[in-house]
């Protein structure tokens, strides 16, 4: 029986719904002081004109009064731009001193900030009259604009008109929802946390506690004019133990609260995140929020005690909440926590139905199953006798080859380049391939001996009488090895108090130190060689991580380089033993060196009879890595994009950016990644994204940055078609991008430009009609943001599926669909949650993420749409150094990973709050 799936989208039924907005303007003589002490900081820290930091101000002014909607950056910019929009009104006498207090602590590094803040005067700031829009009906793009909030704001509040759920399969758990600030979309949050149980076995470990998050977020879909309403589900992890270390540079928690902050005012309970920060070792809340409650008669908690207990006055089972109650969530960076992530299947229809229920909404189309499964690609052997060759024993005599068991047997693993049949061959095929030295950096012996041990059993490789050469069938390999010295032990960061400089300030000067001196304590080396890099356990204090200053430095010497932490071996009758958790990391050290040299199979990437696709179309993909320095002559910070391509008959990977295409043409990847390693990266990118462009001449230059990048584009499709990949036929070329990632710079991706202009214009430019007629484009879209629905299997509550999908009845011409691209479980997925299982029944199991990605073909000339959106799904699996199916197809990973090496010492800490993807 064919499969459908719903997707969790949805359109407005409610009669003429409307949003009433009440605005506030930044005052003239506020918006002027504010831009001058920005450029003043700029002109300190030598990093040129930079726009007002209102992001940092977005969840200080939002937290303080809850019913927001939405601020709009170019309200400090434009006098004639509305900052901020709300649903109610409060009494803003005290808004002028918390944005004093804001700017105080935001431009700390200058001096006399308070005497410009002295004249200022708080009566300044006033409500405008009300506004009443039209949900349905926008009548300009400003009011579009506004959608984006105002419509899930109207169905979080229709929402929590009946805020209690049952969830499981016999509704057996009644949870009730409660708002979250959220300038992105609407969150709702189950509230007292539930109790999950956490067993091993029969042995009952523990018990965690966890909430429901609830989100609804506004979309648009190509070929579609109106957008339309996305719901997700997640949870959110409780700590419960006190927190011993709070990493830089704060952690987010959650305030729930029944009263407004800005005025002191009564209003419906919610929760609003905040960030406390770390200074050294102390953690304060943001000045600008102590200083709003201690004017209004309240009390945070005081931070260093909520810390040391963490779950502050939370409400009792069936008890309305009330009060200041505080919680910290789980990230990452805050341990393991009990619960595993994620939802179940069940749970998310669970949900489905009381949205369906209680909602003025209707389901936006349906999805049917295309085409059949895909085939696996790299199948694995039957178990034979070991034809590996082990190292020699002292005795220098080989160890008898013995009977291999499935799982013993290299060739059974489920990674494809993990199996020396496919390994040996494909590291020395004729194709350009400049692996040929790798350097073994080792502390222990044991880890220099396993990664030893790996290389030759990985390539069918053995010893020789000629000092570090190893010969196989196949080819030989030189490996040399060097002990580290003190070069991986950590940085050596300072108190605060002694240096008054923190962490993250004093980490890029020893950053800069430790790589001057690992590039010269690394060998010469006269061709660009591969280096497995033995590192010590993390650092207590993360910025004290050397780790960067390895990518970095070896690189410098020319080592494109792989780093392994220290493997745990047990020791058995006076003799140590390598733990079998410890073979894992060695077996990815080296495939990721592999890796990083480009290294796929020696076998067609593309099977005809079975994919029913020609084999000559080049793989390609586009990737945006991040923005340089000023460096260039017009003084204007450029993008650095990346142009993947691979031969899929020679499987040969390529890489072009625009400096490198217009000098060298296409460049082998391992040298590609080296030249990313010598840009002047602009450490201030991260935050520059979070900014709106400000003014006509920064509009311009992004403008003149797309032509260019558009005009690298077409040039690298030209010389693509123009190579053929066997018998001098013309060849095809499949053009992947992903939407996120590269719409701000192919804009003629964005879905607007989509529905209404011609999205080949821009490269019709540049390329012949008869070369346009060779091209496949494709935009991907994956499920980070909320921009790709979920799904839920019809007639069957709990199930799950995988497969590609044809989207019907979304777009506007009917002609059209999209596809919904779900990837199976992993192979480390094993123990799910079953069908009939809340994430509530069970705290162990995992949630098995189906992770969608959205296939949008653009344009596919001589190929039916289910067949290219067939052939684009398999290519999840065609990634040879993962044993399941990447969130992105071959070759996408080349591109991400390329970030490895596009690095630079001021860059900051990553503080992202989940592990969870691959690639």
């Amino acid at each position: 029986m064919t499969k459908i799936i719903f997707p969790g989208a949805w359109e407005l039924t409610a009669t003429n719904p409307t949003s009433e907005l009440y605005a506030i303007y930044v005052p003239t003589t506020w918006r002027q002081v504010v831009s001058n002490l920005a450029q003043q900081r700029a002109r300190l820290q030598g990093k040129g004109y930079r726009a007002i930091p209102v992001y940092s101000l977005d969840p200080l002014i939002s937290g303080s009064f809850p019913q927001i909607i939405k601020t709009v950056r170019n309200g400090w910019q434009k006098g004639n731009v509305p900052w901020l929009l709300a649903t109610e009104t409060t009494d803003i006498s005290d808004l002028g001193n918390l944005i004093k207090d804001w700017l105080i602590e935001e431009f700390s590094t200058l001096q006399n900030v308070e005497s410009q803040l002295a004249n200022l005067n708080n009566d300044d700031w006033r409500w405008e009259d009300l506004q009443t829009y039209e949900l349905l009906h926008p009548q300009n793009k400003v009011e579009t604009g506004n959608l984006y909030q105002a419509i899930p704001d109207y169905l979080a509040k229709e929402f929590l008109q009946d805020p209690t759920v049952s969830f499981g399969v016999d509704e057996q758990y009644q949870l009730t929802f409660y708002r979250v600030v959220s300038l992105q979309g609407a969150e709702l949050m189950s509230w007292p946390p539930s109790e999950v149980t956490v067993t091993k076995g029969k042995e009952t470990t523990e018990t965690a506690y966890i909430s429901f998050v609830l989100e609804f977020v506004l979309q648009t879909v190509p070929w579609r004019e109106k957008p339309i309403v996305y719901h997700h589900l997640s949870i959110r992890r409780w700590l419960t133990k006190p927190l011993n270390y709070v990493p830089y540079p704060g952690v987010k928690t959650h305030i729930g609260d029944n009263r407004r902050w800005l005025d002191g005012q009564r209003k419906p309970f919610c929760f609003i995140p905040l960030i406390m920060n770390r200074y050294g070792k102390e953690v304060k809340w943001p000045q600008a929020i102590s200083n709003l409650f201690s004017l209004n008669d309240s009390q945070l908690p005081d931070a260093n005690n909520f810390v040391s207990n963490p779950n502050h006055n939370w409400s009792g089972v069936n008890a309305i909440p009330s009060g200041i109650q505080a919680a910290i969530a789980y990230t990452s960076k805050l341990g393991d926590p009990p619960c595993l992530a994620g939802v179940s299947p069940q749970d998310l229809s669970s949900l489905d139905r009381a949205i369906a229920a209680r909602l003025p909404v209707q389901r936006v189309g349906e999805a049917e199953r295309v085409m059949g499964d895909v085939f696996i690609f790299w199948p694995s052997e039957k178990p034979k006798k070991k034809i590996v060759p082990l190292l020699t024993d002292e005795d220098n005599q080989f160890i008898k080859p013995k009977k291999a068991r499935k799982s013993e047997d290299p060739n059974h693993s489920h990674t494809p380049m993990l199996r020396p049949k496919l390994a040996a061959p494909a590291v020395f095929h004729e194709v350009e391939n400049p692996l040929r030295t790798i350097l073994v950096l080792w502390e222990t012996p044991q880890c220099r001996d396993a990664l030893i041990t790996e290389i030759c059993q990985l390539l069918y490789l053995s010893p020789t009488n000629i000092e570090n050469i190893y010969e196989g069938s196949y080819g030989s390999l030189c490996i040399k090895t060097q002990h580290v010295g003190e070069l991986t032990q950590n940085l050596e960061i300072k108190n605060f108090s002694e240096v008054r400089k923190t962490y993250q300030q004093q980490r890029p000067d020893l950053l800069t130190e430790r790589i001057n001196k690992i590039t010269a304590f690394l060998p010469q080396t006269k061709e660009l060689s591969g280096a497995l890099i033995e590192i010590r356990p993390k650092s207590f204090i993360s910025e004290a991580d050397p780790k960067l200053a390895w990518r970095i430095g070896a690189v410098k010497a020319g080592y494109l380089n792989q780093h392994i932490h220290r493997i745990s071996y047990i020791t058995k009758a006076g003799e140590e033993k390598l733990k079998k958790s410890g073979l894992e990391p060695v077996k990815r050290a080296v495939s990721d060196l592999l890796r990083q040299f480009g290294i796929l199979p020696d076998t067609p990437l593309i099977n005809p009879e079975k994919d029913g696709i020609d084999i000559d179309v080049w793989l390609t993909c586009f990737y945006v890595l991040r923005r340089t320095r000023k460096t260039n002559a017009e003084n204007i910070p450029k993008t650095v994009v990346l142009v993947i391509r691979v031969n899929p008959l020679t499987a040969k990977v390529e890489l072009a950016t625009p400096d490198l295409f217009h000098v060298k043409g296409w460049v082998s990847y391992p040298f590609g990644l080296a030249h990313l390693s010598d840009e002047d990266w602009d450490s201030n990118y991260y935050d520059e994204i979070n900014e709106e462009l400000d003014d006509e001449q920064k509009r311009n230059e992004q403008t003149k940055e797309q032509r260019l990048i558009n005009k690298f584009v077409a040039e690298c499709l030209q010389e693509c078609l123009n190579t053929p990949i066997s018998d001098h036929k013309s060849p095809r070329v499949l053009f992947m991008a992903e939407a996120q990632n590269a719409r701000k710079m192919l804009n003629w991706l964005q879905n607007q430009n989509l529905l209404t202009n011609d999205p080949l214009k821009t490269l019709k430019q540049h390329l012949s009609q008869e070369k346009i007629n060779r091209l496949w484009i494709v935009r991907l879209r994956v499920a980070d943001n909320g921009e790709v629905p979920v799904a839920i299997v019809k007639d069957s509550p709990g199930s799950r599926t995988s497969g590609v999908y044809r989207w019907q009845g979304v777009c506007d011409d009917g002609e059209r669909s999209l596809y919904l691209s779900i990837r199976k479980g992993l192979n480390t997925e094993q123990d799910i949650l079953r069908k009939w299982q809340s994430r509530l029944d069970n705290g162990n199991r995992q949630a098995g993420k189906a992770r969608i990605l959205e296939i949008v073909l653009i344009h596919h000339p001589e190929i039916a749409s289910n067949k290219l959106a067939h052939f684009v799904h398999s290519l999840r699996s065609r990634w040879p150094y993962f044993a399941n199916d990447v969130i992105l197809p071959l070759p996408f990973p080349f591109a991400i990973k390329a970030k490895e090496y596009a690095v630079s010492t001021k860059d900051p800490l990553e503080s992202s709050e989940t592990d969870d993807s691959n690639f």
